[in-house]
């Protein structure tokens, strides 16, 4: 872990309850009041399921790579023009 300095903010997070509404085919249906989203199955802790509540937490971060490296990268194998089914 970093120390921090005196002058050093922590980072902002916010923090909210949802619902797991559904799991099917390693997806998982969120509620948060009347909107729903999904989210892969794999980020749910090992025992949520069906019907349990959880406490979402987001944080500002700082990028885990370089954005653009990354850009690059995937774009070093497309041709371009349309997709091909």
């Amino acid at each position: 872990m970093t120390p921090r300095s005196p002058h050093t903010t922590p980072p902002k997070s916010r923090t909210t309850a949802v619902f797991v509404d559904a799991v099917e085919e390693g997806r998982a249906r969120l509620l948060l009041g009347d909107d729903a989203f999904t989210v892969p199955a794999a980020l749910l802790p090992d025992d949520a399921g069906e019907g349990t509540w959880l406490k979402l937490t987001a944080t500002v971060t700082s990028p885990q790579a370089d954005p653009d490296a990354l850009r690059r990268k995937l774009g070093r194998g497309d041709p371009g023009g349309p997709i091909k089914l």
